[in-house]
């Protein structure tokens, strides 16, 4: 198959990084698979087979003739048999793409969110709406997550399947084994993701501050637009030197295997992949009930509590202190069994496979 995957910008943020990893295994595959770059940024993460970096402005993604004329172009002179959406303004570019020139290959929304949530009023649902149902096809990364697009927007779709994130275990085998190359502290639980509201890093502050453990340290990997908010309470609150913020890693596996835990307290979540990576690297996972969290994450795996319980996480981070070691070791050893076995990305870009080629015969 040829195969066109196209993401917002080469940014290290779930969506992408599963869409070049998807790529990645589909080519060794055999298939044939171009990446398309919307929008302009710096290249943080590459694709062994190339990026086409379309350079189009952000603030011109409502209405972007020239964008989409581009693209089409781009497609009539490869001819791909299927294209895939990878989420946020991917969906728009595409859809308008081929409504306004009329290029024929089937089209993919990958649903990586709770895309309900998102929705701010009735105009922004009927949009949304329509985008979808110009869709030939959507690859929701969760049950949960497809359930609510679901029944959040009046779909005439027929082919719509749950297609879960898997991770590149010999990838992670070989990256653990570097050097950080930054200090940590000794004793530290880890938030891994977005400085955004979504991800809640206001909220685990919070949550740490109560912890009153003096051998214990917080560290935030990521940034985002509440990275300057978040140092302010850092310092407002005496936290300089319990509190640590580590901007984005090309490896973050030498710095997660040292943690003592993995932290998740997100508002709003589809099935962050940070968590599979956690287990597989046999790091306790304490997370917020949102999203399809619950479909990997249980009582056998992991520390899951009601979404927004701060008291519950609180008490969740203690329990892992507190587990005898051989309960601890047991729920570490079957999140990696659960991993291992069922979402390694072999399996998932499989998957992905045979629904292409079920949506290519459909569409004829």
């Amino acid at each position: 198959m040829r195969i066109i995957q196209v993401i917002q910008k080469p940014q290290r943020r779930g969506a992408e990084i599963f869409a070049i990893q998807l790529s990645e295994a589909l080519q060794k595959m055999g298939h044939e698979v171009r990446l398309v770059s919307i929008f302009k940024e710096e290249n943080m993460i590459t694709f062994s087979g190339g990026t086409i970096h379309l350079q189009r402005r952000l603030e011109n993604r409502f209405f972007d003739y020239v964008g989409w004329r581009t693209f089409a172009k781009l497609i009539r002179e490869s001819k791909p048999d299927l294209i895939q959406l990878n989420a946020a303004d991917t969906l728009k570019f595409g859809v308008f793409s081929k409504l306004l020139f009329g290029w024929k290959s089937p089209l993919v929304y990958r649903n990586a969110n709770m895309m309900g949530d998102f929705i701010r009023g009735t105009f922004h649902r009927k949009f949304n709406q329509f985008l979808l149902n110009q869709i030939d096809g959507i690859a929701s990364v969760s049950e949960i997550a497809k359930n609510d697009l679901m029944e959040s927007f009046n779909l005439s779709l027929k082919s719509h399947q749950t297609l879960t994130i898997g991770i590149v275990n010999s990838e992670i085998d070989e990256k653990m084994e570097d050097i950080p190359e930054i200090s940590l502290p000794e004793n530290f639980i880890i938030q891994i993701g977005g400085l955004v509201s979504e991800k809640n890093p206001i909220g685990m502050l919070s949550i740490f501050e109560e912890l009153e453990r003096n051998d214990l340290h917080l560290v935030f990997l990521g940034s985002g637009k509440l990275e300057s908010q978040l140092e302010r309470f850092i310092n407002e609150r005496g936290l300089r030197d319990k509190v640590k913020i580590i901007p984005n890693q090309a490896n973050i596996f030498p710095i997660l295997k040292q943690a003592r835990a993995l932290l998740m307290p997100s508002k709003i979540e589809g099935l962050p992949g940070v968590i599979l990576e956690a287990m597989y690297c046999k790091v306790p996972v304490i997370a917020y009930d949102v999203g399809g969290i619950s479909e990997v994450l249980s009582e056998k795996t992991g520390w899951l509590v009601p979404a927004g319980d701060s008291l519950g996480f609180a008490k969740a981070i203690q329990k892992v202190f507190n587990e005898p070691k051989e309960q601890l070791e047991t729920k570490v050893e079957e999140a990696f069994q659960l991993v291992s076995e069922n979402l390694t990305m072999s399996k998932v870009a499989t998957e992905f496979e045979i629904f292409y080629k079920e949506l290519i015969e459909k569409n004829g």
